[in-house]
């Protein structure tokens, strides 16, 4: 009996021994496996990403901008002559139709009389040749001569008459005075500026907008507008775009909008102020149905002028060139509308080297380049 017992006491021994030594070899395979498997992850070259993210109803963009006044001019006389008169003050309101400024009109008043004087001399003498023609006391060629001579002293004493009146300039609308450019007594040039005028009833402010921006959708994709001036930074004021250039500029390849507003009651808002402007569109005004959205430099241009994105596989594999159909180009990235269904991941660097035969893998959180 006792011997059969140690033969059990034996087995038992040997069977926990046996079960230690078999779960202490299948950890030291499935570790070797895990560690296999880590090696492999780490051979694969790593991709920088980013996730198609859902866009919002509604894209909003900001633009610096600088505020000018509705309407503009440069004033000046028509004719040279001496500054008598230039009483308006900077920053002063007119009205219109007040005088601005007077040029000496004793020179232009001489040659208005001359004038007028040579006028009554031939509109004399062309009615005695008209009697003296009727008569056939001259010929038709004298008398046509006495015309021509009064309609010629006609038309200068209407120049006479128009240059004394330029000696005078009036407002041409309410506004301002913005700058004097000369004072009184000065000898100014014809067509010289005497003085800025502007218009501060509406108040414009310019931004610059890129030009992808405006060829994916123009500026009909704008359907709210507002400005925000850096005097207060809380207060955004509702405006219209009133109008926008056709031509970019060639250094920024930029285009200007203007948009126009009236002048908020609370703050004093003058020309050459900055100002920011806020752009906002939904994606059903540009017709745009899908919601997704990549990192711009994810794009890829294919020889066949289409568009792709290289979506890289979540755990690893080869990358897959899809090609998409590219909307609006917003603050955040570049809007997909076909392509892609919201669950991928994209690569945003080195997308001109990626072949589909390579094996790649999404770069570690946190990590940068090979590092990932």
């Amino acid at each position: 009996m006792k011997k059969r017992k140690n033969v059990l006491l034996v087995m038992v021994a040997l069977m926990a021994i046996g079960m230690f030594t078999w779960k202490d070899s299948l950890s030291t395979i499935m570790s070797g496996e895990e560690v296999e498997a880590v090696e492999q992850l780490k051979a694969l070259r790593p991709v920088p990403t980013a996730p198609v993210q859902v866009v919002s109803a509604v894209e909003s963009r900001t633009f610096p901008g600088s505020v000018r006044a509705s309407r503009r001019v440069e004033i000046g006389f028509s004719v040279a002559g001496l500054l008598e008169e230039l009483n308006v003050l900077e920053g002063k309101n007119i009205t219109k139709g007040e005088v601005l400024a007077r040029l000496d009109p004793r020179d232009f008043q001489h040659a208005l009389d001359a004038s007028l004087a040579s006028f009554n001399d031939t509109q004399r003498a062309s009615e005695r040749a008209k009697n003296l023609h009727l008569r056939k006391v001259i010929s038709r060629a004298k008398y046509d001569t006495a015309q021509t001579a009064y309609e010629v002293a006609g038309a200068d004493l209407k120049l006479k008459r128009k240059a004394l009146a330029d000696t005078v300039l009036y407002a041409p609308f309410d506004g301002v005075v913005s700058k004097r450019y000369v004072e009184n007594y000065e000898h100014v040039k014809e067509r010289t500026p005497v003085l800025a005028f502007k218009d501060l009833s509406m108040i414009e402010v310019v931004a610059k907008v890129p030009e992808r921006l405006i060829a994916n959708g123009g500026v009909e994709q704008f359907d709210t507008i507002a400005v925000k001036f850096d005097a207060n930074q809380e207060l955004w004021f509702p405006a219209v775009i009133r109008e926008y250039s056709v031509q970019s500029d060639p250094a920024s390849r930029t285009y200007e909008v203007v948009v126009t507003l009236s002048p908020p009651g609370s703050l004093e808002i003058l020309p050459g102020m900055t100002a920011s402007v806020r752009l906002e569109s939904t994606l059903e005004s540009v017709g745009m149905a899908s919601r997704f959205r990549v990192p711009a430099e994810s794009l890829v241009g294919g020889n066949d002028g289409k568009s792709y994105v290289w979506v890289i596989p979540a755990s690893g594999g080869n990358p897959k060139k899809t090609e998409v159909v590219v909307g609006a180009m917003t603050n955040n990235g570049v809007v997909i509308l076909e392509g892609l269904s919201g669950k991928e991941q994209v690569a945003t660097a080195a997308v001109h080297t990626l072949l589909e035969e390579m094996q790649v893998r999404p770069v570690a959180e946190g990590k940068e380049g090979l590092d990932g």
